[in-house]
């Protein structure tokens, strides 16, 4: 029985989401979930810039590109008035209220198609790592507090 518990203490996330932890949309609902665009293009921009911030700071070796993600804020959301932008951060921020550790093992293991060279999200915004979260899943503290989105 020690073993039994040492194995499951030793996996980063329960081994039943495996299966589903995959580089495809097909398989992989969050992959899908947080691909698909908002009905607002400027939420949509502020979700995938906090997206891309989240994985690439909570995934095991993924480096964001800052570079990359401010060129594509000052595409998407600098023309913007305040008004609009505050309106979009609300709407993307909305869409990520329960983001948990669930969703972020499963987009760190398909950072390639959301973020990577050809991403559909912002290309080339996150490097892939090794497709886990930095820190093993707690039962009791299943979902992240990400923050406003500033505009910055």
């Amino acid at each position: 029985m020690a073993s039994t518990i040492f194995a499951e203490a030793a996996d980063k996330f329960p081994p039943f989401w495996r299966k589903s932890m995959t580089n495809d949309p097909s398989t992989n609902y969050f992959l899908k979930k947080y691909s698909t665009p908002l009905d607002d293009p400027a939420a949509t921009a502020v979700r995938n810039i906090m997206l891309a911030r989240v994985i690439g700071a909570e995934c095991q070796s993924s480096k964001l590109n800052k570079a990359k993600v401010k060129a594509y804020r000052d595409r998407m959301i600098d023309p913007l008035t305040p008004e609009q932008l505050k309106a979009a951060a609300f709407e993307g921020g909305s869409a990520l209220r329960s983001f948990n550790y669930q969703d972020l093992a499963h987009l760190c293991a398909g950072i390639d198609y959301q973020f990577g060279p050809k991403g559909v999200l912002i290309a080339g915004a996150v490097s892939a790592g090794k497709g886990e979260p930095k820190y093993p899943f707690d039962p009791r503290r299943p979902y992240f507090r990400l923050p406003d989105f500033t505009g910055n």
